[in-house]
């Protein structure tokens, strides 16, 4: 990506490798105009304010990350299908961004609510995929809670787990569930 380059899209794109980078405080208008070597009038051409921006670079990663996975899942057919398909789509993406955000929203309420729609939106698709496998409705959502938990937490290990091993712990859990509802 040329840092110079100057759409809206770029902006947020380049606003989350600073998170990652740098933290939450490289997010202000005169550290990113300066990082990205433009002027404020560039950051003001596509955002009025930085809370503005706030909200826009927390609702780009909200659909890049949350929505455009799930539209993708949905690409297959059946619940375990479509799951499946999630373990993939998770797996190519650079996934750093979402503990900088949820490490951010430990001291701004702001993104804290941002992160409540996005857990909420995750863990009811997951617990729909149950529904659809046949699980009950309160297993389902007990499932789907377990295992968004566990899809954070694996982010938190050090060394990162690679994918083969996230998989087979992921389908380790899920088996021990559906045992008990056949």
């Amino acid at each position: 990506m040329n840092i110079k380059s100057d759409n809206k899209t770029q902006w947020l794109e380049f606003a989350l490798q600073q998170l990652v980078k740098h933290g939450p405080q490289q997010l202000t208008i005169a550290k990113l105009c300066a990082a990205k070597g433009v002027t404020k009038g560039s950051f003001y051409h596509h955002f009025k304010n930085r809370q503005l921006f706030i909200e826009a670079l927390m609702e780009y990663w909200y659909q890049e990350m949350t929505i455009n996975f799930i539209e993708q899942a949905n690409t297959e057919e059946g619940p375990l299908q479509r799951l499946e398909k999630l373990d993939q789509v998770i797996a190519s993406h650079d996934l750093e961004a979402e503990m900088h955000i949820r490490a951010w929203a430990l001291k701004e309420a702001m993104i804290a609510g941002h992160l409540e729609k996005i857990d909420t939106q995750r863990q009811a698709y997951l617990q729909q995929c149950f529904i659809d496998m046949q699980v009950p409705v309160q297993l389902a959502t007990d499932i789907a809670m377990i295992a968004y938990a566990q899809f954070l937490g694996m982010q938190q290990l050090h060394p990162k787990p690679d994918f083969v091993t996230i998989s087979r712990l992921a389908e380790l859990t899920s088996s021990k569930f559906f045992e008990g509802t056949s």
